[in-house]
């Protein structure tokens, strides 16, 4: 009977060990400083900071551009928000000019994916885009934030975003 409790111990204890050693890339120290942070209508804040990813997409040549970037991320429980921050005709890797701020009127849709809403883009959406940091290589720093008014399709009253996102370059 001590034997099998024993070996019962060695084993539930080699099993922690292996477990506490597995190399989870969402554990470290740069991966949990990433952020993406929503708040409508001035509400509760709601963290996209799952599977991050603000990387180049090559294109083909018969698109007539070569790259775009796109951040995706994802809530806790597995809702989806995108930017996408364009095209451009150079290789990758997409490059932006920094400071960088921009007003983006009218469609939005094409732009922002924020799970459960539903842009009009047929409304005076009004969104202010700044980007404070958008480093070259892989590792380094974007920040950007997104605010303003934004319709709704079915619902004719203006609401409010704010987006603040501090993430990694994939």
């Amino acid at each position: 009977m001590t034997k099998s409790i024993f070996k019962l111990s060695v084993l539930i204890l080699s099993i922690l060990f292996i477990n506490s050693c597995s190399n989870n890339d969402d554990n470290t120290a740069t991966r949990s400083a990433e952020s993406v942070e929503v708040i409508l209508d001035n509400g509760t804040p709601q963290y996209f900071s799952d599977n991050i990813l603000a990387k180049d997409y090559p294109l083909a040549p018969i698109s007539g551009f070569s790259c775009e970037f796109r951040l995706t991320s994802e809530d806790t429980s597995g809702n989806q928000f995108r930017i996408n921050f364009g095209l451009q005709t150079a290789p990758c890797p997409f490059t932006v000019t920094m400071p960088y701020s921009n007003t983006i009127n009218g469609p939005i849709s094409a732009f922002f994916v924020v799970s459960g809403v539903t842009f009009d883009d047929a409304a005076a959406n009004s969104l202010n885009f700044t980007i404070t940091n958008f480093g070259n290589n892989v590792g380094d720093d974007i920040d950007l934030t997104i605010s303003g008014n934004y319709y709704e399709v079915t619902d004719p009253n203006p609401h409010t975003i704010s987006i603040t996102a501090h993430v990694k370059r994939d």
